[in-house]
């Protein structure tokens, strides 16, 4: 059985159905509840963020269905010497995965940066994806730099002095908690 051809077309700014649905779909395939990723692409700034001038989309297709995408920033921080292009956001439907669907929205990618100018092209890659880290590497690309996430609550916690909670110590509130719950046990019998 010949295998089916990939189209890719950039996606118009008055067209974005077919890629919000397949938003959707990566963020329920990434854990993210529906009725939260629903929400989140109903307020507009899903809209917002790809009515940017240096923002691109794209839309892979196979026999007319929207099976993948891939988003791309030119330049993002403007730190670099040379102009890049960073993908930023790359999902391929899992039913349609090995059909050359990320290949080809990599060929478009490709294609934008040469027009763009830009030499260089960049992706984030998540730590747990092995697959994802051999398909990037089989590619060409290489690690250049570990990304590190942390929550801001758990950061301030960690950048407290060692032992110190606001009104004093670690110690101290928990001989705070323990006093209340004997006393309140006390009263209960």
């Amino acid at each position: 059985m010949a295998r089916s051809m990939v189209e890719v077309a950039a996606v118009p700014r008055d067209e974005l159905q077919d890629f919000v649905g397949l938003w959707l779909a990566s963020k329920i395939d990434a854990g993210v509840p529906l009725e939260v990723a629903t929400r989140f692409a109903n307020d507009g700034r899903l809209e917002l963020a790809l009515g940017r001038p240096d923002v691109y989309a794209h839309v892979a297709r196979i026999d007319g269905r929207p099976v993948g995408y891939v988003v791309t920033t030119e330049n993002p921080f403007g730190l670099q010497p040379e102009p890049e292009i960073a993908i930023e956001l790359l999902f391929v439907d899992p039913a349609s995965r090995r059909h050359g669907v990320a290949r080809a929205l990599l060929s478009a990618v490709t294609s934008l940066a040469e027009r763009t100018g830009s030499e260089v092209v960049v992706c984030n890659v998540p730590s747990q994806s092995r697959e994802a880290h051999r398909f990037f590497a089989r590619l060409g690309f290489s690690s250049v730099l570990v990304r590190r996430v942390v929550g801001t609550t758990q950061l301030r916690r960690r950048l407290a002095p060692q032992g110190s909670v606001v009104n004093g110590t670690v110690d101290q509130l928990i001989r705070r908690r323990r006093s209340r719950r004997s006393i309140a046990a006390r009263a209960a019998s």
